[in-house]
């Protein structure tokens, strides 16, 4: 979910400030909440694609209804939550556009509990049992850690200790019909200690409580073949993020940001393969997928449009 270390500390401040309780309440966007039961039978991916709404995070802080109502009327199906704080004020709002929760991310603290945020995360949701209850109120049936910070990741140990927290909440989840999964960016695939942290999370997580959701733009970047990473997996990825890479940088990548904003692309202006990629989703049976972009030029109902209307073209079997 995040592209930067600047832009994950930007999403932190927006949790920070309840932008549940802010957003479009004070514009009575807000309307009776409706049963969150409204899921599509996809025939393939590109039916039923969702979008994550971190690529939207300004947008609703100005004016969330009118942000729901342009995914929906691009053709977007389902939405990845970003901001759990948020879910009591805007979830109703999102279903009442036709557009169900199927997944929501979550900072590190909800599952590791460390101390960086407790003081602020609500009480409802300051637990993993609680913060399962809550999900199972909207009916989202994926629960994703979306980011560890640099500090949860100096030392290889620390992924050991992650997945042991991973595995707890996960066996926790799936009791409640819930799959948690974990998204990557491109420093788990990184030497550290000797060791690649992407190989370890593989060894130590459990195969069937705790799943991967596949960044494919820090994937790429990191210099793997998407593609074949996903077949690799297997029934372990649940989830995808579909987003694009301008160019692969001149250098190997050494940290998980990269060179510039514009490095991200809406889908189909990159290199990466998404025939490919959305080819070997479907053959391990892929959840869900969702587009996303971490940055635009200012126009992201555009970008997201270009996005759309490009994966409609793929001739996905």
């Amino acid at each position: 979910m995040s592209s930067s270390i600047i832009s994950r500390r930007n999403a932190v401040k927006l949790m920070l400030a309840g932008i549940g309780t802010m957003l479009a309440a004070s514009k009575g966007l807000i309307p009776k909440a409706q049963g969150a039961g409204h899921f599509m039978k996809a025939q393939t991916y590109k039916d039923n694609l969702g979008i994550q709404l971190y690529s939207i995070r300004q947008q609703l802080l100005n004016n969330a209804g009118g942000a729901f109502e342009k995914l929906a009327a691009i053709g977007y199906q389902h939405v990845e939550w970003f901001d759990v704080t948020s879910l009591d004020t805007l979830a109703p709002l999102a279903q009442s556009n036709g557009l169900p929760i199927t997944s929501a991310h979550v900072l590190s603290p909800y599952i590791t509990g460390n101390n960086l945020m407790q003081a602020v995360i609500p009480d409802d949701l300051n637990s993993p049992e609680k913060l399962i209850e809550k999900l199972n109120k909207y009916d989202i049936k994926h629960l994703v850690l979306s980011y560890i910070f640099d500090d949860e990741r100096e030392h290889i140990d620390q992924y050991k200790t992650l997945a042991e927290h991973l595995n707890r909440v996960g066996e926790l989840s799936k009791t409640a019909g819930i799959q948690l999964c974990y998204h990557n960016h491109d420093f788990e695939f990184q030497q550290l200690n000797g060791q690649r942290p992407f190989d370890l999370l593989l060894s130590e997580l459990d195969h069937e409580n705790v799943k991967f959701e596949l960044d494919v733009f820090w994937t790429k970047y990191a210099g793997l073949q998407p593609d074949a990473l996903i077949t690799s997996l297997g029934e372990r990825c649940a989830l995808l993020h579909l987003k694009d890479l301008k160019s692969m940088p001149p250098i190997p990548a050494t940290t998980h940001t990269p060179t510039g904003e514009a490095m991200f692309k809406p889908v189909g202006s990159g290199i990466i393969d998404f025939e490919k990629v959305l080819t070997a989703a479907k053959k391990v049976g892929v959840d869900n997928v969702f587009v996303e972009q971490d940055h635009n030029t200012g126009h992201i109902f555009e970008d997201l449009q270009n996005s759309f209307n490009y994966l409609q073209t793929l001739n996905i079997k």
